[in-house]
């Protein structure tokens, strides 16, 4: 009974020691994407002929992934609380009807900014790099 007891009870762990594992892993792979790009600075610091420009270490980077991820919410969760609760979504819309229009033209214009913009920081140097090399190759 206590071998069943605890083949139960590992069966009740398992989802739990899955995400433990992914979450390893995931940790893993930022933890060795860091020091990539370090050593790829390293590199580029050694060497000024090197291939490695600064926009690619950038984008191996991704700072602003917690920006993008808080300004996502900020646009899902009205949407996601309506969906679960239609009266305090409700309330939520019509209390948005109290902010002036420029305020909302101006949080939409930075949130714009922080998925557009932002990521053209890193595909514009890329794409004329490219260019140049097709145009010199």
């Amino acid at each position: 009974t206590t071998k069943r007891f605890f083949s139960w009870l590992g069966g009740i762990f398992a989802p739990l020691t899955t995400y433990i594992e992914y979450r390893g892993k995931i940790k893993k792979a930022e933890h060795d994407r860091e020091l990539a790009v370090i050593t790829g600075q390293t590199k580029l610091v050694q060497s000024g002929v090197d291939n490695n420009h600064n926009w690619e270490m950038q984008s191996l980077k991704d700072k602003d992934k917690t920006l993008r991820l808080f300004s996502y919410s900020m646009f899902t969760a009205p949407i996601l609380i309506t969906i679960i609760s239609p009266a305090h979504g409700a309330t939520i819309f019509k209390n948005l009807e109290g902010v002036p229009p420029w305020l909302i033209q101006t949080w939409v214009a930075i949130n714009g900014g922080v998925w557009g913009i932002a990521s053209l920081k890193n595909v514009v140097p890329q794409f004329i790099t490219l260019v140049k090399r097709a145009k010199n190759g």
